[in-house]
């Protein structure tokens, strides 16, 4: 008794998680099947449906709102299988219920108690009727079953709805065939009337099977790969979230002692500090979140349809398989085109600098553009896929590496903060812009080489505020871009001209750049534009620069060359504002990256700085903008970049730090 009291309480289960309608709450009465794969009563589509049947009506799933086309809710597909499973755990219930209510039987109208049940005519039947049925020539052949054998499982009760269909034209004939063309079943009779050919291909129906199943497992492989890979990222954003987590920490225990050491004075500022990385954290773990979630959802669906189809496919008949392909296929590929949401690792770095601005110090962030902004963040959490793969190092012209790195500056050894434009005097003499102390930054050669031990200095200049791009005409003048200005001054330092370009609102200057006639190019990234100007400043004319970013550089050809970050993109244009190319950036960085800096060499070949989170490289490409290759790859976060006169070195402007590069010859041949 525990055991038939176990069975029935399975029975229960499986008809409330599998055999109810999520509409009407009761057991599934000719289900029809929708095109995302859901299942409800026929009754209950048409209650839904009511008054909305049209010529191509939509009807919306009430689980997931996908929409299916159909003009009558009866053309839906049957769900046989479904149909099939509530009759037989209907019928499986009743025998259970048997053990303590007696089954009566069927067959006649005295109440006797049912001993066995006929399968073909579907009754039950007492022990006289049994013994009748046997009696009749006509029904000797019906298989009779004692209930016993039904109650044990040694005999299965099969719904008939799992024999083979018959054709919906000719009842008396089997749907053998599958027709290509028309992509239904169909009769022999079918065949000769209606589908014949050359207008019809026709194929038996184990072949149409064999050939759905092929179709189907391959979909589902990419199906699988695609639900894998959202696990991997979803475990990878769990990994950054707690490494977040564990920085916040520890930042704010730095922030507290350092706060504490400066007594009340500082509390003010180290509460800013606080809020701020508070405002960070909270933006940053619901970046993660969100992306979860949405991870979390896509991969639920993903595993939802592949049940579905991983169940239909054990448990369906061949014709109902066959008859469902398109909808297998579709919701199969539909997974396929899915792609995990995923957040770049470096948004779970977070870093604190005493030796800031600020008496506590300041809050260090990833180093890109929009750094730690709610921009920034908008712009990694959307990331889906990562960039192509690029064309890796393949010493073109010979070996880079990295000579000289310069990391202080002054007597008392100060440290760079945020190198970010660089130039060189025609004596080899370097100069960098520091954003982070508002300086321009000298590294003089003794005796014309470059030397490691060289001491570099601020350069103390009347009239200059806070240089961010920097530039050297022909004439070895000093070209600035100070805040909303373009400043120019002599070799000794004494101002030159001085002139404000670019009106309107969105004409704020972010780059410059000079040619070999000492013409004045200057860009800004919201107008899109470039103004080029006389020595002196005059306003020459005025050029369309789409998708021109904060770093721009002219060749000897008069070709004005400059990067955008955000489209990832090397633009070049000529004076008149032509569009001589436009190359894509190939890099493999994963997280928030693109192109900053640009420079030519003497040769005509274009050097592209590539920043990213962790990690940079040196590109270098020919002068009509085909890629060469990468030149340099271990190069963190460069930003603009200039060529040594004679020596052809590379210097770049690497935030913390200034890098020069020199090239070794090799026999290696260029490759294009």
């Amino acid at each position: 008794m525990a055991q038939d009291l176990s069975a029935q309480s399975l029975l229960e289960k499986i008809s409330v998680d599998h055999l109810e309608c999520s509409i009407c709450i009761n057991r599934f009465n000719q289900p029809k099947v929708l095109d995302c794969l859901h299942s409800f009563c026929l009754e209950c589509l048409q209650k839904l449906s009511q008054g909305k049947e049209t010529v191509d009506s939509k009807l919306k799933c009430p689980l997931c709102r996908r929409e299916t086309t159909t003009q009558h809710v009866g053309d839906l597909p049957d769900n046989f299988t479904l149909s099939a499973l509530v009759e037989e755990v209907t019928m499986q219930e009743k025998l259970l219920e048997g053990q303590v209510s007696e089954i009566e039987c069927q067959s006649c109208n005295e109440g006797n108690p049912a001993a066995s049940r006929c399968m073909d005519c579907d009754h039950f039947l007492c022990q006289e009727c049994q013994r009748a049925h046997g009696r009749l020539a006509m029904l000797t052949s019906h298989q009779v079953y004692d209930l016993a054998q039904l109650r044990s499982g040694e005999i299965a009760y099969r719904s008939k709805l799992r024999e083979a269909p018959k054709c919906g034209k000719h009842r008396d004939q089997d749907l053998s065939f599958y027709c290509n063309s028309c992509e239904q079943l169909v009769c022999t009779t079918c065949c000769i009337l209606d589908h014949t050919k050359p207008e019809h291909s026709l194929t038996s129906l184990p072949e149409a099977l064999e050939r759905c199943k092929q179709e189907v497992a391959e979909v589902t492989v990419i199906a699988e790969q695609h639900k894998a890979d959202f696990g991997i990222v979803m475990e990878e954003i769990n990994v950054s979230n707690k490494k977040l987590e564990a920085n916040f920490d520890d930042v704010r225990k730095k922030i507290s002692v350092k706060a504490n050491d400066e007594v009340a004075k500082i509390r003010q500022e180290e509460h800013t500090l606080k809020q701020e990385l508070e405002k960070i954290y909270q933006d940053r773990v619901k970046t993660f979140g969100t992306a979860q979630a949405t991870n979390n959802t896509e991969m639920s669906e993903t595993e939802r349809k592949l049940d579905e189809v991983n169940r239909l496919m054990a448990q369906a008949s061949c014709f109902e398989i066959v008859d469902l392909k398109q909808k297998l296929l579709r919701n199969l590929k539909e997974e396929t085109e899915r792609f995990p949401r995923k957040v770049p690792s470096s948004l779970s770095f977070v870093e604190f600098d005493e030796e800031g601005q600020s008496a506590v110090g300041e809050l260090v962030f990833e180093t890109g553009p929009k750094s730690g902004s709610a921009a920034g963040l908008e712009a990694a959490s959307t990331e889906q896929t990562p960039p192509a793969r690029p064309l890796r190092q393949k010493d073109i012209g010979g070996k880079w590496y990295l000579k000289i790195q310069i990391t202080q500056f002054g007597q008392k050894q100060t440290k760079f903060r945020r190198v970010f434009g660089v130039a060189v005097f025609s004596n080899g003499e370097i100069l960098a812009t520091d954003m982070g102390h508002k300086m321009l930054i000298s590294y003089a050669p003794s005796s014309g080489k470059l030397q490691a031990h060289a001491r570099p200095q601020r350069l103390q200049i009347n009239g200059l505020d806070n240089p961010s791009c920097v530039a050297v005409n022909n004439d070895d003048h000093l070209v600035l871009l100070d805040k909303l200005a373009v400043k120019i001054f002599d070799r000794k330092h004494q101002p030159l001209h001085q002139f404000k370009p670019g009106e309107g609102p969105n004409s704020t200057p972010t780059c410059l750049a000079v040619d070999d006639n000492n013409l004045i190019a200057v860009g800004y990234e919201k107008a899109e534009e470039i103004s080029l100007h006389e020595p002196d400043g005059t306003l020459i004319r005025t050029l369309p620069a789409a998708m021109i970013g904060s770093h721009l550089t002219i060749s000897k050809q008069q070709r004005l060359i400059y990067t955008c970050w955000e489209k990832k993109k090397l633009v070049s244009t000529d004076y008149v504002g032509g569009k001589v190319f436009s190359s894509a950036i190939p890099c493999d960085m994963h997280g928030i990256w693109g192109p900053t800096g640009v420079c030519c060499d003497n040769s005509g070949y274009i050097f592209v700085a590539v920043h990213g989170w962790l990690s940079g490289g040196i590109y270098k490409f020919s002068s009509e903008g085909g890629i060469l290759g990468c030149v340099i790859s271990e190069c963190k976060f460069p930003a603009s970049i200039t060529s040594l006169p004679g020596t052809g070195d590379l210097v770049v402007a690497s935030n913390t730090s200034v890098q020069i590069f020199h090239e070794i010859q090799t026999n290696t041949e260029h490759f294009n």
